[in-house]
């Protein structure tokens, strides 16, 4: 990320947990119970390597009511210990200060996360930053998820902006893979937290 990232951008996207949040979730008791009860309701084997893979499968079924009650489930575990996350301070400052980083006023901030809807209202509401937002896309909002590009592209079409206007955050290698299979320009939180620490402003 160099030179002026943020100059001709209109709309800043963020992933929630490892990128604005550290989310405190049992995730591989989540994922073991997600494995279970799909073999239980389809008396197959499974063996996930992801939440998204085993929700996929679901959805290649076009099992509306079984993809309902599991997306119910990582709700609840998300949930459980809401009041135990913790901001990355570095991008809930820049969330709060973008213009001392070369971004306009007028830019847009929206999430695109594999968190649930309402975990990431609670966390932004924690974090006190839930009004930044203009548009939240969660796991229920879509029916492909990262690195598949449905959620950056339906923000894109949300805003009615060019691929080259936007701009994505994310901690992990899915989060980058997002943005390049929609077009869009996508970076490791790592970098931006690393612009943050070059700025006096912040302790």
């Amino acid at each position: 990320m160099k030179g002026a990232p943020f100059k001709d951008k209109r709309v800043i996207v963020f992933d929630l947990d490892g990128t604005i949040v550290r989310l405190s979730v049992e995730w591989i008791s989540l994922k073991n119970k997600l494995m279970n009860e799909y073999s239980k309701i389809y008396d197959e084997s499974c063996s996930f390597e992801s939440v998204s893979a085993c929700l996929s499968k679901i959805v290649e079924r076009n099992d509306n009511h079984v993809l309902e009650s599991f997306i119910d489930t990582i709700r609840q575990y998300e949930l459980e210990k809401i009041h135990e996350t913790q901001p990355i301070e570095e991008t809930v400052f820049f969330i709060n200060n973008k213009e001392l980083f070369g971004v306009k006023k007028n830019t847009k901030l929206a999430i695109l996360s594999l968190n649930t809807r309402k975990t990431i209202i609670s966390s932004l509401k924690l974090t006190k930053i839930y009004n930044k937002f203009d548009i939240i896309i969660g796991r229920e909002d879509v029916r492909k998820w990262k690195p598949n590009p449905e959620g950056l592209l339906k923000i894109q079409n949300h805003y009615n902006v060019r691929r080259e206007e936007m701009i994505y955050f994310g901690d992990l290698r899915k989060d980058v893979l997002t943005g390049n299979n929609a077009g869009i320009d996508a970076f490791y939180i790592n970098e931006l937290i690393s612009l943050v620490h070059k700025k006096k402003g912040f302790k």
